[in-house]
């Protein structure tokens, strides 16, 4: 038995109002049980945690590029070699082969937006009485020239991480055994792009598709090397890569976040 708690009246255990006053005496409050996780939320938290971590990817990728951009990139927006004094034997230096394959629907796409890449090559001689040439030209073309002189090959250059930069100075070169050159470098024709001075000069070109060559030698064809060179690459759209990896970074990040939010939040509604 129970007593009402405005007139006293006893009750039974089970009664809600009282028999007398007909006051409430009780409420009855209904406790919705927890619901377990069902396979579908299971699968859509599983989800929710691959684009998360897809997100992280791409923050941390973004990031990055910023980083290197503002660490590495000078003002002109150039990846540049430190300057290096080459004093070599052989008749030319030729860098490392730039092969390019890329479809032509892409590339109009890239160079609507500033293109795909730019190279750019400074030399200055060490003798004021020699120029130095600065060739660029189709792997094909500058094949027959080049394939019975001695010339020296770059196959590699490290990167500085403390001072981040490349470093010509300490790029190891493979001596390609020949003889002199059958003419001057000057005479030919098939240049895509090209310079010579004997004085600082700086040749910036924007590589097509294709395999290409770039040569630095004397204008004159005579041998050795002495001059300070430096090179450097520029990518037009680096920032913009790292924006759209930050920005997709967020908005996958928040599909995510939202995703797993909404559904731990159902079963306890």
């Amino acid at each position: 038995m129970k007593d009402c708690p405005s007139c006293g009246t006893e009750n039974r255990d089970q009664a809600i109002y009282c028999r007398k006053c007909r006051e409430r005496m009780s409420q009855s409050i209904y406790i919705k049980p927890n619901e377990s996780l069902s396979v579908v939320h299971i699968g859509v938290l599983f989800v929710s945690v691959i684009l998360l971590i897809t997100s992280f990817g791409l923050l941390m990728g973004g990031t990055t590029l910023r980083s290197i951009q503002v660490l590495v990139v000078d003002e002109d927006g150039y990846i540049t070699s430190d300057p290096a004094t080459v004093d070599l034997p052989g008749y030319a230096i030729v860098l490392e082969d730039i092969d390019l394959d890329v479809d032509p629907m892409a590339w109009r796409w890239l160079q609507s937006r500033g293109g795909l890449l730019k190279l750019k090559i400074i030399t200055e001689s060490n003798d004021p009485g020699t120029e130095i040439f600065i060739g660029v030209a189709r792997e094909s073309d500058m094949r027959p020239y080049i394939q019975d002189i001695e010339y020296q090959r770059v196959i590699d250059m490290d990167f500085d991480e403390e001072n981040y930069e490349l470093m010509f100075s300490a790029a190891d070169f493979s001596l390609h055994p020949g003889g002199l050159p059958s003419a001057p470098p000057t005479v030919h024709s098939y240049w895509v792009a090209h310079t010579s001075s004997a004085d600082v000069q700086e040749l910036v070109w924007e590589p097509q598709s294709g395999t290409y060559n770039i040569i630095i030698m004397n204008a004159d064809g005579s041998e050795g090397i002495d001059a300070d060179i430096q090179v450097g690459a520029s990518v037009p759209f680096f920032g913009s890569i790292a924006n759209i990896l930050i920005y997709a970074g967020l908005f996958v990040g928040a599909i995510g976040g939202l995703m797993i939010y909404f559904t731990l939040k159902r079963p306890q509604s």
